[in-house]
């Protein structure tokens, strides 16, 4: 308790919000963006940092249309969208604490999403998006996104004990389990730099899946840049009348795992695979495999972070070995200004989705999205640890030629513009400020 009081008594004695102009400090290197690299400890998602805290939160508040004209969005159990109307939406809601204690035993992870509140069963609309249930809508996150625990049995020994703040020794071996992510994908599309928008790709259901389910165990060994990674884990889909505020338990019957390497601290490739069985709601087995390459680096002060990423999904039919195979891909690219205030992205994909059986089942040919987006922060900085940001996306949808009855067009425009808050707070295991890095 005494230990929570003094977290609690930093943060509030945190200097006040900093002027628009703020620049980075001299003393932090602007290069490290730690909360937005890629994977550096094996609860998945998180950056590797022995000895201390790491406390962030985020919200997109902004006003959406899909561009579907008199088109309506409609799915069972759900809301019922009108496809040309414009809706205030408020996504992307979360806060996440982490700790890892300064021998490097223990880290624990508690990630919330505010969605079941902000968002509710019938997911937000989004042409072509598919998943739990739902199509063209992007379904709520659960309130514990990420609830996860993972020891470090070998952190005394030298070459395994952790060397400061964000430095790992040269192996590691982490055995993790809780609420959270398979070991499957790249990071996934909420802890990655190259997608700051609040649009969600529309492949993440395949090789970045399952992200939010319970129980997942798992363990990870790493040697140098090198990391082989496992995990048994539930793989249970929920539907709209499944209940986001608390996790559900199902039993770790799917396996997935992974293989990734990091070249020259500026590229990691993966590539993974995984077997899901037991989804729920009458879906059937599947198996999924994944690759990708992210990348991330300066060039004259500006911050670059890309990722390139494939992903198949077989799906088992019948109990007869029949596959019902869809693949997807997508290129993500952000560029952030030498002060970090300043934010550009866009995204290609293309992703093949199961349709439901009003247009006619089966897997359909690829839909086409194409996302260009800007951000101009406008108040906060580094010496608060919270920015303010004002934004505007747009996504050109091209609908696959089967469906275009379906939908009386051929594309859809969509666009969103709002205001997105960021915060980020690092304290040292003693409780001391570090740079906010931002």
């Amino acid at each position: 308790m005494r230990r929570i009081l003094l977290l609690v008594s930093a943060l509030i004695a945190s200097p006040r919000i900093a002027q628009a102009d703020d620049q980075p400090s001299h003393a932090a290197d602007p290069a490290q963006l730690p909360y937005a690299t890629p994977r550096e400890t094996l609860i998945p998602g998180t950056p590797g940092m022995p000895g201390g805290f790491h406390l962030m939160l985020n919200g997109f508040a902004h006003l959406q249309n899909t561009g579907l004209g008199a088109h309506r969005i409609a799915n069972q159990g759900g809301h019922d969208w009108n496809g040309g109307a414009t809706y205030p939406l408020l996504t992307d809601d979360w806060a996440m604490g982490y700790y890892r204690d300064g021998k490097g035993y223990f880290e624990a992870l508690l990630m919330l999403n505010f969605e079941p509140f902000s968002v509710g069963a019938a997911g937000i609309p989004e042409v072509g998006q598919s998943g739990e249930g739902l199509w063209d809508a992007q379904h709520s996150h659960q309130l514990f996104h990420q609830a996860m625990i993972a020891v470090h049995p070998f952190a005394s020994m030298d070459g395994w004990h952790p060397k400061g703040m964000m430095s790992e020794g040269r192996f590691d071996l982490s055995l993790f389990g809780g609420q959270g992510s398979a070991t499957i994908g790249p990071p996934i599309f909420m802890h990655r730099a190259s997608s700051p928008g609040p649009t969600v790709p529309r492949k993440h259901h395949k090789g970045e899946n399952p992200h939010e389910t319970f129980p997942v165990l798992g363990a990870a060994l790493r040697s140098g840049d090198t990391w082989i990674e496992a995990s048994a884990f539930s793989a249970k889909e929920l539907t709209p009348e499944d209940s986001r505020f608390y996790p559900h338990v199902a039993p770790p019957a799917s396996f997935a795992a992974r293989v990734r390497h990091t070249f020259a601290r500026a590229l990691e490739i993966q590539i993974s695979g995984e077997r899901l069985r037991n989804q729920g709601d009458t879906d059937p087995d599947a198996t999924q495999f994944s690759a990708s390459a992210y990348g991330w680096g300066n060039f004259r002060g500006f911050r670059i972070d890309g990722l390139l990423d494939s992903a198949i999904d077989a799906d088992d039919r019948n109990g007869e070995g029949q596959k019902n195979t869809a693949a997807s891909a997508l290129f993500e690219l952000a560029i952030r200004s030498p002060n970090r205030r300043q934010i550009f992205w866009h995204r290609s994909e293309f992703n093949q989705r199961e349709e439901p059986e009003d247009r006619g089942g089966g897997v359909s040919s690829p839909w086409f999205f194409e996302t260009l987006g800007f951000e101009r922060v406008i108040a906060g900085g580094q010496t608060s640890g919270v920015q303010l940001g004002v934004f505007g996306e747009a996504t050109y949808v091209r609908i696959p030629p089967s469906l275009q009855g379906f939908y009386g067009t051929d594309s859809a425009v969509t666009a969103n513009m709002g205001l997105h808050i960021f915060g980020m707070w690092m304290l040292g295991d003693d409780l001391k400020p570090m740079h906010h890095m931002m």
